[in-house]
């Protein structure tokens, strides 16, 4: 039998989304203006040090191509958590692209059989918020997360969802978004239902 979320202050839990907010606009930004950049620049550099070697060993050959797949890979990394951790994921990327970022950042399965007619943007960004949220949850409870996306519910399963101070946070920032959108748990798993056109 699942139960409703527990419920926090408005102004806290507005407080407490603003924060978060500001927190990812600073992780968004040092990764795009200074990580991102400098793994460019690191990149390049060793391309150009590879280049001022006539003739590699089959050592020095396989030295380079590592170092470069190193940074292949942690260029790939920045670039998936700097568009992750943006709060205009939604905005940016519609509702299903948004989801489908957040599922291969949290290495979830994710099955997308509708998108909710006529939400809203505010709406739209509240989904992914509190799915971030539970799927941060879920990777601190060591367990694999798997998503569903309908018409009228986005449905999440994972560990680590019942814990109360979990909920009430989800269930802030859904209400602060729009009061029709509600949430219900169990042990691993958490419904949220979306009301037909929800905040339009």
């Amino acid at each position: 039998m699942m139960a409703p979320a527990a419920r926090c202050g408005a102004s806290e839990a507005e407080g407490l989304r603003r924060i978060r907010l500001a927190g990812r606009r600073r992780l968004t930004r040092i990764l795009h203006d200074e990580a991102g950049p400098s793994l460019c620049s690191a990149g390049l550099a060793t391309e150009l040090l590879r280049g001022t070697i006539p003739a590699l060993s089959p050592e020095q050959e396989q030295l380079f191509t590592r170092l470069q797949g190193a940074l292949d890979s942690a260029m790939e990394t920045v670039r998936l958590l700097s568009q992750e951790a943006s709060p205009d994921l939604a905005a940016r990327r519609g509702l299903a692209g948004a989801l489908e970022t957040l599922a291969r950042a949290f290495h979830a399965r994710l099955e997308i059989r509708a998108e909710p007619p006529g939400l809203s943007p505010v709406a739209a960004a509240a989904l992914c918020e509190c799915l971030r949220d539970a799927l941060l949850a879920a990777a601190e409870a060591g367990g694999a997360a798997e998503v569903m996306l309908s018409a009228g519910e986005l449905r999440i399963r994972a560990a680590g969802l019942d814990d109360a101070h979990v909920l009430a946070a989800l269930e802030a920032t859904l209400r602060a978004a729009e009061p029709g959108i509600v949430i219900h748990a169990g042990p691993e798993e958490a419904i949220i239902r979306i009301p037909a056109g929800g905040n339009r």
